[in-house]
């Protein structure tokens, strides 16, 4: 690593372009000056200087090495502004979440993004423990999470809470449906379809149902706004997020069983407890928090 203070010697020394001169300007000997100079050689291992008499000449070296400490000051600057400089208007915005709530924030914070383009809008769809991994390696600042855990690390803010849909074709929707009758029409797997179907299934239909390995699977999808889909072609039943079913056009196609024990999620703004990540941060948790209070 270069050292500052002949970096600074040999940078002052090329703009006042005398040896004495540089001397009196950094307050030391025309010696020193000499010294540190032969020094910043020594540590890049190349001659930076033609002298000539009282005169010199950069040599190819000292021009790069002069080029570099030019922008290495500009990139100081530049660093130092920044970091004065908390604006809600500009600068990374990195979320993680489920791709049903990505697919109810998103809009929101796209419209934020538009208003404010120097603000980049990031946010990665991924289950629980991949964004409480990425809060805790600052991959992401804020997450939204329906576990919260005990790492003292983190910090967890109650947001609200969503609903578990049993959804299936409209044609249903005057039937009364066993599990053995839900089972013959099949489910349409996805991402977060075992986590769901578990625990909504488990606590509505008790012993006939037997574990998720035992489901009739007639699909899987990965995307998020074509899990619905199938359902709507009456290809089979799914279970999701109520933010997601109600956002599928058109609803006419579906229809949302009732439960005899609803499933809900508790939702959670998951940040670094000692990170600080900016003002800009703060209309977007905001959103967070009033969009889930509208569902």
């Amino acid at each position: 690593m270069l050292n500052e203070q002949w970096l600074n010697t040999f940078l002052t020394l090329v703009e006042v372009e005398h040896f004495t001169l540089t001397a009196d300007k950094l307050n030391m000997t025309q010696p020193g000056v000499s010294q540190h100079v032969k020094k910043l050689e020594e540590q890049v291992g190349r001659a930076l200087l033609n002298r000539a008499g009282k005169k010199f000449e950069l040599t190819q070296a000292g021009e790069m090495l002069y080029s570099y400490a030019l922008k290495r000051i500009k990139e100081e600057e530049e660093l130092f502004n920044q970091l004065e400089v908390d604006s809600e208007e500009e600068g990374p915005c990195k979320f993680s979440c489920s791709g049903a709530m990505a697919t109810v924030l998103y809009p929101h914070f796209l419209k934020r993004q538009k208003k404010f383009p120097g603000l980049v809008v990031s946010v990665e769809a991924a289950p629980n423990k991949l964004i409480i991994d990425k809060v805790i390696s600052n991959e992401i600042d804020v997450g939204i999470v329906t576990q919260s855990t005990v790492l003292s690390e983190l910090s967890y803010e109650s947001v609200g809470v969503e609903a578990l849909c049993l959804v299936l074709p409209k044609k249903y929707s005057n039937k009364k449906l066993n599990f053995s009758d839900l089972n013959k029409i099949g489910f349409i797997n996805h991402p977060d379809g075992p986590s769901y179907a578990d625990r909504l299934l488990s606590a509505n239909y008790g012993a006939e149902f037997k574990g998720v390995n035992n489901l009739n699977v007639k699909g899987y999808i990965n995307q998020i706004g074509q899990i619905m889909l199938p359902v709507s072609e009456g290809l089979g039943f799914t279970i999701l997020p109520e933010s997601i079913v109600r956002h599928f056009r058109p609803q006419s196609s579906i229809f949302i069983a009732p439960l005899k024990v609803p499933v809900k999620d508790e939702l959670f703004i998951v940040k670094k407890k000692y990170r600080s990540i900016g003002r800009r941060y703060e209309w977007f948790e905001k959103e967070i928090r009033n969009r889930i209070s509208e569902k």
